[in-house]
């Protein structure tokens, strides 16, 4: 029988089978994954829908023709809520999507309505001659008869899905391509003919198939255009982000490369540094313990390179330092590990040792190996070694502990003189161990309140008044008893608490000099001694403004006292530090001034008030020659710079009654008062205004009585 419409129906089936697989396909590589899932199902009704016109058309009796035809109408219906679905999907609104649920429940509605009905919901009756044959001699089963109520009510929801529809083109026409756009409006002129048509076959105006199907294949093509250039362009952008990522991986490893061999290199011999030696040092520990050997650590000092800088140069000196590592290498094995320290020190760390004997071999080859003459700067050197080394699991089982025992018994080493050799042995372990327990316990001092300040007064040379009084710290703590500041301030700084500690010197000082203020000594001021990370480091004039607001002080209250060689560390930055504190008013000086090896240009732009010219001056004062010089071109310099000077360490009459002649402003020393407790400092200046007369007449410049504990008495 020539069916070609019937044919084509068919063949639509498939077609949009392939619509809904490719559309499924979409959804995995897509931002709009529920709008390709959705399309998905539309293409799969659609595809029923097309199957059942196929059915309806073929049929060979009115009874199969209405049984396929309320198939249509069933697969007609779910049609509109997926339509619905796919563009509030598209839009994606909350409210859309509510419209859509509302829709999808009318729809359910009308096909329950369609399967109770004996001619489904188009129909309340039909036409009998529903066999129609066309022109071309073609015969198939198209229904029309009396519309139903609720076919009405579906047509008017098919037109809001149409107004819907269309708003929502008219959006899309001005993002997508111009292409994209025909075919959406293509689709829908074509869906709303074939609709108008569908409507005209129902009431039986015309005979026509539902060719709402094939309309929708334009949308279908449409959409599959649009979502397919959406995930074209997202592989795309994938793709070059996934290369861009790659490409920036790579970079970041080769720059995480490039900055390890950095932190872990010395630039100057291309070997490991501490860094690189404590992390090669691990693997080798760990091969070690398993394997059941030795490893030997050795630290070699080279002990001439200061001698080498000095007379010939630092190239010259790098130089020798590239010929030591270059022999140290070429005498170990590739499993050993060679690294410099710093400075002339090189660590060799021997794997896989057996005995002791194998240990000494292996110094002996390396010692011998720098044994002989270096041809540096054109000619020959001979130079020694000092050797420290230390041996696992016999001494330690650590690497840095390791390293540190290599260290100590280096320290033995050179202290017996240069070329020599040490093991570390368990009397290095013991001292290491006590200076751990003691930097411990200057940790803890601070929160134990275990120190304590003393004051040494400075008294005018015109009058003998007390004018300031110098706060020098002092530590008692229960096992170590009285520990000078000679013995803890120099390792704070290394320990980086040394802030901490000022911090709390500078606020002890403004608190008992405010008690002092109480006491009606207005005219008295307290000197704190600073350190290098105070000045350098630490943000010193926020802590002194807070402990002279705390105890309501004004900046000239205090003295800030800055060693020489502290202030030649960095000039520039301490002049910097030094203007901030002097714009608080608080009056600075040099101590120990003489001792730092400093530019006397420099004097001219410090800004200090005074200078302290160092009790080492003092002592050669009553010997006359260099010494009473020294001390008269430094009064006479400080006088020219506008500078108030003090003298340090003053313990006789002689060196008294010399510096008043002089012209020193200040005193300091025995002869008047050793450091004192709080409470003799007070007794001292309730006493304290006594004429000259009385000083130079006594044999004690300061009633013993007064005094602090002799352990107390030191000069700072």
């Amino acid at each position: 029988m020539n069916t070609p419409v019937a044919t084509l129906y068919f063949i639509s089936v498939g077609v949009f089978a392939l619509g809904a697989f490719q559309a499924a396909i979409m959804a995995r590589g897509s931002a709009y994954a529920k709008t390709c899932w959705t399309f998905s199902a539309l293409c799969l009704f659609f595809s029923l829908f097309q199957l059942s016109c196929g059915l309806q058309f073929t049929a060979s009796n009115f009874h199969a023709a209405m049984a396929a035809h309320k198939w249509v109408n069933i697969f007609s219906v779910l049609l509109i809520p997926l339509i619905w679905f796919l563009v509030a999907s598209l839009e994606d609104k909350a409210s859309s999507f509510r419209h859509a649920y509302i829709v999808a429940v009318l729809a359910a509605c009308v096909i329950g309505y369609n399967y109770v009905m004996p001619h489904g919901f188009r129909f309340d009756a039909v036409f009998q001659d529903g066999l129609t044959t066309l022109p071309w001699g073609e015969q198939m089963w198209i229904f029309s008869g009396e519309p139903s109520l609720v076919f009405r009510a579906m047509r008017f929801m098919s037109l809001c899905l149409l107004i819907y529809t269309m708003i929502f083109s008219i959006k899309i026409t001005r993002l997508g391509e111009k292409r994209t756009s025909r075919l959406f409006w293509i689709a829908l002129a074509l869906m709303l003919i074939a609709g108008l048509m569908a409507g005209l076959s129902d009431s039986g105006v015309i005979k026509m198939s539902y060719l709402g199907g094939f309309g929708f294949l334009f949308l279908a093509v449409s959409f599959s255009a649009l979502v397919g250039k959406d995930v074209s362009s997202r592989r795309i952008e994938e793709l070059r982000i996934y290369s861009e990522l790659q490409h920036e991986i790579e970079h970041r490893k080769i720059d995480n490369q490039r900055f390890e061999h950095v932190l872990n290199s010395d630039i100057l011999t291309g070997l490991p540094n501490r860094a690189g030696a404590l992390a090669g040092l691990t693997k080798l520990l760990d091969l070690n313990i398993k394997n059941q050997t030795k490893l030997g650590i050795f630290i070699f000092d080279v002990d001439q390179l200061g001698i080498v800088n000095g007379t010939r140069g630092y190239q010259a000196g790098d130089q020798l330092l590239i010929e030591v590592a270059q022999r140290l290498q070429a005498n170990v094995r590739d499993s050993d590990i060679v690294a410099r320290l710093g400075s002339g020190r090189f660590i060799v760390a021997a794997t896989g040792l057996k005995t002791e004997r194998c240990v000494t071999l292996v110094y002996e080859k390396l010692a011998g190996a720098l044994a002989s003459p270096f041809y540096v700067s054109d000619s020959l050197l001979s130079i020694t070694s000092s050797v420290g080394a230390a041996v696992f699991p016999d001494n330690i089982s650590a690497n840095e502990d390791l390293l540190s025992a290599a260290e100590l018994a280096l320290h033995d080493a050179k202290s017996d003189g240069i070329g020599k050799l040490r093991f570390y042995h368990p009397s290095l372990k013991d001292t290491m161990q006590e200076r751990i327990a003691f930097e411990s316990a200057l940790k803890e001092a601070l929160t134990n309140q275990e120190f304590s300040l003393c004051y040494q007064p400075q008294v005018s040379a015109i009058n003998g008044n007390t004018v300031c009084l110098e706060a020098l710290i002092r530590w008692q703590h229960p096992a170590y008893g009285l520990v000078m500041p000679d013995k803890f301030i120099q390792l704070a700084e290394t320990m980086g608490i040394i802030a901490s500690i000022g911090a709390w010197v500078i606020d002890a000082a403004c608190e008992q000099l405010s008690r002092w203020r109480a006491m009606g000594f207005t005219d008295v001021r307290v000197a704190i001694n600073l350190s290098a990370q105070q000045l350098l480091v630490s943000e010193l004039e926020q802590t002194v403004s807070a402990a002279l607001q705390r105890h309501q002080l004004s900046g000239r209250d205090i003295e800030l006292e800055i060693t020489e060689s502290v202030l030649m560390q960095d000039p520039e930055r301490a002049i910097e530090r030094l203007g901030a504190l002097q714009k608080l008013g608080i009056r600075l000086s040099i101590d120990d001034f003489g001792t730092g090896y400093s530019s006397l240009g420099y004097l001219r732009v410090l800004p200090v008030n005074a200078l302290k010219l160092d009790r080492s001056f003092v002592w050669d004062l009553e010997k006359g020659g260099k010494g009473l010089e020294i001390c008269a071109t430094a009064i006479d310099l400080a006088k020219k710079l506008d500078l108030e000077i003090v003298a340090e360490g003053v313990e006789t009459k002689e060196q008294l009654a010399q510096l008043r002649h002089l012209g020193c402003d200040l005193l300091q020393g025995y002869l008047f008062a050793k450091p004192l407790t709080v409470e003799a400092a007070s007794i001292f200046l309730i006493n304290a205004h006594r004429p000259w007369q009385s000083v130079m007449n006594s044999d004690a410049g300061f009633d013993i009585s007064l005094m602090i504990n002799p352990s107390y008495s030191s000069g700072n």
